[in-house]
């Protein structure tokens, strides 16, 4: 079918020329009657003259034909003109070479002329059927007028022009159908050129699609912010207006990346068993599907998006899906590893808290804005009374897991804007942003007495260990007016509460810079200023 269509295509650009042979047809016409007028009426014989008449008749007849075809919009199809003028062109030029025989045979030029023409438009075989119509009407219209005494020579020259207008439209055909062979072959050399060049440049944009994406997900160890970028860019390549893509845990189920554009881009989703990921309420909707990209020992990445545009994805999107695919496993892989790494280069192992690093980072950032917007800060330093003595009677491991609770139980009292870090050994401290002195030790009271009332664990896993902590307190800017005074502050208040019966909440002594104006106070638990 395909073969037809070429040929067909080749064939109609290898027809004649509409306008061409229309100017063709109005000039023979013309000269067929200027020649009437102007000399072979008053030349012919009366029988000659109207079988020329007649036939002058004819052949203007097929011209005005030809012309009124061409204003309907026929022209465009030489195949129909011409069969259309055919019954009037054979007894038309039968009837002309007749009349004009003795004139050394003047239109078998026009013969000639529209066996070539018939050649050059119909296929070899009927082309070939054409050109023996043309010879039958010249060899008859010589026949009505040769008389049977004239020499043998004269019929046989006839005879070989006739041959002739066969032979042409033979050759005419022959060449006609080696030059649409011949175009055939380049169109198609010139659509495999074209697919060619488009098959590249589809690979080219699928390679810089994937290049893109990895260079994008790889900038970043934190690349949660990406996904929608990472979503543009495979649309430009695989023209999907919404889709979701997602890199799943498949031991946890849960969802470590995700990107999203369009219609799914909200809704929660969730890992269903080893097939595929949907949504609350979009699993049953008919109009989405969802394709597992990459299953990777453990992670999952699926695409999901209309069932229509799935289902019409090609092996080249598929194959750019995959690569993808395969980077984001890589890239979600690093992120997890630098969150971690992050995450422990700020937490104490053992307590789960943050550690001493942190916590000097963050009295700079706190400080740095209390001063800034003149606010107040406070800040606790936590010591665990007779540490030692616990070590000592249960063993370095009930000691750890005294710490681990105790982490817990101060991250279980304070706000979620505090924070809880552990200072060192069994020393702890509590930031209190926005926090004056007076909050803070109702803070500090409270976890005092929470740690005094908790009962960790023995080696034997039941509770009947006691702790008790001696906490100081430090304010800024009432007690330091920087973040080394301030720990300082804490450290010695720390150190008095231990000095004068552990178990208790102490501040700095009153400090005067001023007369009667205090910088610092010590609190009792009961709420009492000592000096």
């Amino acid at each position: 079918m395909r073969g037809h269509r070429l040929k067909a295509g080749a064939r109609a650009r290898l027809d004649i020329d509409g306008e061409t042979y229309l100017v063709a047809r109005i000039a023979s016409a013309l000269f067929v009657v200027g020649m009437y007028v102007v000399w072979l009426r008053s030349t012919l014989a009366v029988r000659d003259s109207q079988v020329y008449f007649w036939g002058m008749v004819l052949w203007v007849v097929a011209a005005g034909l030809t012309v009124l075809l061409s204003l309907t919009g026929a022209r465009r199809n030489a195949k129909r003109t011409l069969l259309a003028t055919l019954p009037f062109d054979l007894p038309a030029l039968a009837m002309l070479v007749a009349s004009t025989w003795q004139f050394q045979d003047p239109f078998y030029a026009f013969y000639v002329g529209l066996a070539a023409v018939y050649a050059t438009v119909f296929k070899r075989i009927r082309a070939w059927m054409y050109a023996g119509l043309f010879v039958a009407s010249y060899l008859a219209a010589h026949l009505t007028v040769f008389h049977w005494t004239l020499a043998f020579g004269a019929y046989g020259f006839v005879v070989v022009k006739a041959a002739t207008i066969l032979l042409l439209g033979w050759s005419m055909s022959v060449v006609m159908e080696q030059q649409v062979e011949r175009q055939e072959s380049l169109e198609s050399r010139s659509r495999e050129v074209v697919d060619l060049n488009r098959q590249l440049e589809r690979s080219v944009a699928e390679l810089q699609a994937i290049s893109e994406i990895s260079e994008v997900i790889h900038s970043t160890l934190d690349f949660d912010s990406v996904g929608p970028l990472v979503i543009d860019i495979l649309q430009k390549v695989i023209n999907i207006p919404a889709a979701r893509i997602f890199v799943i845990d498949k031991a946890t189920q849960q969802t470590l990346f995700s990107a999203s554009k369009g219609l799914l881009g909200e809704g929660t989703y969730t890992y269903s068993g080893s097939a595929l990921i949907a949504e609350a309420g979009l699993g049953q909707d008919e109009h989405f599907s969802c394709i597992e990209l990459l299953d990777d020992n453990d992670m999952l990445v699926v695409f999901c998006a209309d069932v229509r545009h799935i289902d019409a994805l090609e092996p080249d999107d598929r194959m750019v899906l995959s690569a993808v695919s395969s980077e984001l496993v890589v890239a979600v892989e690093n992120s997890r590893l630098y969150k971690l790494t992050k995450r422990l280069s700020i937490t104490d192992e053992l307590t789960d808290l943050y550690n001493y690093r942190y916590l000097q980072q963050r009295l700079d950032d706190e400080i740095g804005r209390a001063r800034r917007y003149s606010k107040t800060l406070s800040f606790l330093m936590l010591d665990i009374d007779d540490f030692k003595a616990i070590n000592d009677t249960h063993g370095h491991r009930v000691g750890d897991a005294v710490l681990g609770e105790l982490a817990q139980v101060l991250k279980t009292t304070v706000r979620e804007v505090d924070m809880v870090a552990r200072y060192g050994g069994e020393e702890f401290s509590v930031l209190l942003p926005e926090t004056d002195a007076a909050g803070a030790f109702i803070v500090a009271e409270k976890i005092r007495e929470a740690v005094a009332l908790h009962e960790f664990p023995d080696e034997d896993g039941e509770r009947t260990v006691r702790a008790t902590v001696s906490i100081g307190l430090a304010n800024f800017p009432v007690h330091a007016e920087d973040k080394e005074s301030l720990l300082r502050a804490a450290d010695d208040a720390v150190y008095q509460a231990k000095t004068i019966g552990k178990d208790r909440v102490r501040a700095p002594h009153i400090r005067m810079t001023r007369p009667g104006r205090p910088t610092a106070a010590t609190t009792s638990p009961e709420g009492e200023f000592v000096s």
